[in-house]
């Protein structure tokens, strides 16, 4: 597991990924905010509070496709990451045919809402539509994330 977050060099993989972002246009009717590191930069802002790399990571699968970009994720960070950071990717558009009365099946409503990390999941998906405001502009500096991270990961 990479969660050792003594060293920019420690999550530096994980960075190069998301900065492979920039650039990759997304739907503006969903997305006012640009590219996809944009919105991904915004998440990650709203998250760090609660430090959560699938913040970070949740779209960085959109570099290849925007269709299943949640699952093209998981195989771009396969071993770099927790289960619960792969499970929260894995089912962030999951939570939207969720919310939205779109999923139909009993059996995976409840699998979503009895799953331990719904809750996890849906403060990153509120995080996701914070992370679309088209007037906010953030700063992305790796020094000062992982920064914030190590302070954060040193009261857990």
């Amino acid at each position: 597991m990479f969660y050792n977050l003594t060293s920019i060099e420690s999550v530096g993989t994980l960075f190069n990924i998301l900065e492979k972002c920039r650039g990759v246009e997304q739907n503006a009717e969903h997305h006012p905010e640009g590219d996809v590191f944009t919105h991904s930069v915004q998440v990650l802002y709203h998250a760090l509070r609660e430090t959560i790399f699938a913040a970070m990571l949740h779209d960085v699968g959109k570099q290849v496709q925007n269709n299943g970009h949640d699952e093209i994720a998981i195989q771009m960070l396969n071993g770099k990451i927790s289960e619960k950071t792969a499970w929260l990717i894995e089912n962030h558009m999951r939570f939207w045919k969720f919310a939205l009365g779109e999923m139909k099946k009993l059996s995976k409503i409840q699998y979503l809402r009895n799953h331990e990390w719904f809750p996890d999941l849906v403060m990153l998906c509120r995080w996701d539509k914070l992370g679309r405001n088209p007037n906010k502009k953030c700063t992305y500096d790796r020094i000062s994330i992982v920064d914030k991270l190590i302070r954060i990961y040193a009261y857990v």
